[in-house]
């Protein structure tokens, strides 16, 4: 029973950890966006070149995440996590100081090239070293670190750049993640021992040769599961990142609304969520099928997305319409990555978790030109109806995908 508590305490703290450094990753994701007119005014840079700064940041990101998990197999999760951890953390820091937007896009594509590292190396570390039963509330809780780290960034930016101004707030954010990076490199090993930490697999007592072709192969990331995984997540974000980004736009444009209850109807959706993915997270350790839970999860929630136009509901109606869409949305979370990690090799969590969540940044990039092209068409309404079809699309890869990789056993 003592181990029992003992090995519990310890997946609890580790959990703990991955989440705090997955909030700071989506937090500095948001660094610069709520500061943007700021800057616009002190350095003379247009719309064009603040946007191409998150671009290129992104970019960096997304190319960068499937070596990051070979760094992973290979040498570890917690050093190439660090490693990410503080290269984002002084990039951030370095905003503060960059003289000319030319070293700004320099900054910006080193901090992207940081933030690569988080999900091979978060999800490695939770794969490798968390107990199985435990396994979907992990991901629920890192996940809502992701969603917590979106929501402080541009309140905490816009409060700093307020009172001390942009740059000023800049260097306090980004020394925040370079003194926890010290911080976690001067606890070491013991902040990230989870139970399963002695079953791990020891490279070491493996043949030297079969190692390093285990940890240096890229034939897995060929598998078609893997590749459909892929197109599950760019898919996923496309219809999820042209929703949020454009559901104020849409409203007020095609119905009439205020900013104000335009932004508020997304809200319920933002609210929603963190409490689905929570519950999921329950949900996901308990149900043995959890590529059926996420199937309807998510169609449910592209459907009640898809019927916004049609239904044309208003005020506190419409809320409550989005709030139930966020909440089977963060339902669906965990047990997708229940389904992803049920298919992924043995000692290939790195690279397999690297490649398939770089498509949530190749949908990030490509989605906003083609929504805002559909405001521009006058057609306000098909933000909803493609972000409730592509939605739906990737519950059915996700489904498809689980049963074949089941089947083939």
């Amino acid at each position: 029973m003592t181990s029992v508590v003992s090995g519990t305490r310890k997946d609890v703290k580790l959990i703990s950890v991955i989440s705090v450094v997955h909030l700071f990753s989506h937090f500095y994701q948001l660094t610069l966006a709520p500061v943007f007119p700021l800057i616009k005014l002190e350095m003379g840079l247009s719309n064009v070149e603040l946007g191409f700064l998150v671009t290129v940041f992104f970019i960096a990101s997304a190319l960068c995440q499937t070596p990051a998990g070979f760094l992973v197999d290979r040498f570890g999760a917690r050093p190439i996590l660090l490693g990410g951890l503080g290269m984002l953390s002084l990039s951030v820091t370095g905003y503060s100081i960059a003289p000319n937007y030319e070293m700004f896009l320099v900054l910006t594509f080193l901090a992207g090239i940081g933030n690569s590292v988080f999900h091979p190396a978060d999800y490695s570390l939770m794969n490798n070293l968390v107990s199985p039963h435990l396994m979907g509330r992990a991901f629920s809780f890192h996940t809502n670190g992701g969603h917590f780290g979106f929501a402080l960034g541009p309140a905490v930016m816009a409060l700093l750049a307020a009172s001390i101004g942009w740059r000023d707030a800049a260097m306090a954010v980004g020394l925040v993640g370079v003194v926890l990076t010290l911080v976690l490199i001067i606890c070491g090993a013991r902040l990230f021992e989870g139970s399963q930490s002695a079953k791990a697999p020891d490279v070491e007592s493996k043949d030297h040769a079969e190692a390093e072709t285990s940890a240096t192969s890229i034939s897995v990331l060929f598998r078609p599961s893997i590749i459909a995984f892929f197109l599950f997540f760019t898919i996923l974000a496309m219809g999820l990142i042209g929703m949020q980004n454009f559901t104020p736009t849409a409203l007020v444009a095609g119905r009439g609304f205020d900013l104000v209850s335009a932004s508020g109807a997304l809200t319920g959706f933002l609210f929603g969520a963190p409490l689905g993915i929570f519950f999921g997270g329950y949900a996901a350790d308990k149900i043995r099928h959890q590529d059926l839970v996420a199937l309807f999860c998510i169609i449910i929630a592209g459907v009640l997305i898809f019927l916004v136009p049609v239904l044309e509901l208003s005020g506190l109606i419409l809320t409550v319409q989005f709030f139930l869409a966020g909440i089977f949305f963060g339902l669906a979370l965990p047990n997708r990555d229940m389904v992803v990690r049920a298919s992924t090799p043995k000692g290939a969590s790195g690279r397999v978790f690297g490649f398939v969540y770089g498509g949530l940044d190749a949908g990030a990039a490509i989605t906003p030109a083609i929504y805002g092209w559909f405001v521009d068409l006058g057609r306000p309404d098909w933000v909803f109806f493609s972000s409730g079809v592509l939605l739906s699309i990737a519950a059915l890869i996700i489904f498809t995908t689980a049963r074949a990789v089941r089947a083939r056993g």
